[in-house]
């Protein structure tokens, strides 16, 4: 059961994608709109089985990107397109970055000149080493032609490839016996430390 539910979740990822730049909503979105389509988009990469995670994206979390000014404010109430690929960013990198950080990325991913050129590049990026990642493959395909900015793109995609990979694997626990009960190593059967004690009610 659990390795079927793994391997579901690989075949997840396998097709994966990111919404591109020019598929994102043209008309601009009120808070909670926003927060539904993000949700909506990503809830394959949190587990919207309850299996892992939680919610993808919050008004709170938006709320402090906004603050801190990482992601422009919005305009009458209103968030662009710019805003909703930056938060996808965002989503990916808090996982292994601080928020200080993220911004950073974003800074040096040039968003504010050319938000739809990063934005696409950033997602053929993150795509492939989420799906070399859980195939088991090797990044060389992917790493020729980079400029600095991407490879730290790169880096980071890889990192989050892989946290979501452990932690999926944690949770459902693929070697676990079906009682719930942790199965004995082979040291552990067969070590006298770890054998069951003798009465020595008879020898007194």
């Amino acid at each position: 059961m659990q390795n079927e539910k793994l391997d579901a979740w690989k075949q997840q990822m396998a097709e994966f994608r990111f919404p591109r730049w020019n598929e994102l909503p043209e008309i601009n979105l009120y808070m909670d709109q926003v927060v539904g389509y993000l949700n909506q988009k990503l809830s394959a990469l949190y587990g919207a089985d309850g299996d892992i995670g939680g919610v993808a994206v919050t008004a709170t979390m938006i709320n402090n990107y906004v603050k801190q000014r990482i992601i422009s404010a919005p305009v009458k109430k209103r968030y662009d397109r710019a805003c909703v690929s930056a938060l996808i960013v965002l989503f990916c990198a808090k996982q292994i970055m601080s928020i200080g950080m993220t911004g950073t990325l974003l800074a040096r991913c040039r968003w504010d000149e050319h938000p739809e050129i990063a934005y696409d590049r950033f997602c053929d990026i993150f795509e492939a080493v989420l799906h070399i990642t859980v195939s088991g493959g090797g990044y060389e395909s992917i790493m020729s032609g980079l400029s600095g900015e991407e490879r730290v793109v790169m880096a980071a995609a890889v990192a989050f490839a892989n946290k979501l990979f452990a932690e999926t694997l944690l949770l459902l626990d693929t070697d676990a016996p079906e009682d719930g009960k942790p199965a004995p190593t082979g040291d552990e059967s067969s070590s006298p430390d770890t054998a069951p004690a003798t009465s020595n009610a008879s020898e007194t």
